[in-house]
């Protein structure tokens, strides 16, 4: 588990998405809705897809500026060479990259969240007319065998 700063930090990152529950309910929801679109099970139109898509890309914009601090804590600190320092350094990016509740998982299952997400909008929108134009024929058919 991520210590001190990393887990502040982790939980605020969570935090924006609701706290870390809420966040893996939403990765987990994405990726349904991911397989879902491209089962051709979930379909959106147009406009709403717009509106949709338009939340996830200033997400994914908010995310891509913290970016690359993110990365840099994905490396190991330079405190020095002697032993003592080593174990330091070590231990700093164990805490922040350890497991799923270090910041750099956490900031990562977001945008692999953000991603699986606007992929799925993008296939909803592009299956909509398809299965609007099948719901369309479905009653088509009951309304032909009422006559």
């Amino acid at each position: 588990m991520a210590e001190g700063g990393a887990t502040s930090g982790a939980a605020q990152i969570a935090g924006v998405f609701g706290g870390e529950d809420n966040l893996n309910k939403m990765h987990a929801d994405a990726k349904r809705m991911l397989a879902d679109a491209k089962a051709g099970r979930w379909a959106v139109d147009e406009e709403t897809g717009t509106h949709l898509r338009r939340a996830v890309t200033q997400m994914q914009e908010e995310m891509s500026r913290i970016a690359q601090r993110i990365d840099r804590l994905q490396r190991a600190p330079k405190f020095g060479n002697d032993e003592y320092a080593q174990r330091a350094a070590a231990h700093f990016l164990a805490a922040m990259d350890s497991d799923d509740q270090s910041l750099v998982r956490v900031f990562l299952a977001a945008q692999e969240m953000l991603d699986n997400l606007r992929v799925a909008i993008e296939i909803a929108i592009s299956k909509y007319d398809a299965s609007d134009e099948a719901a369309t024929q479905a009653l088509q058919t009951f309304k032909d065998q009422d006559r």
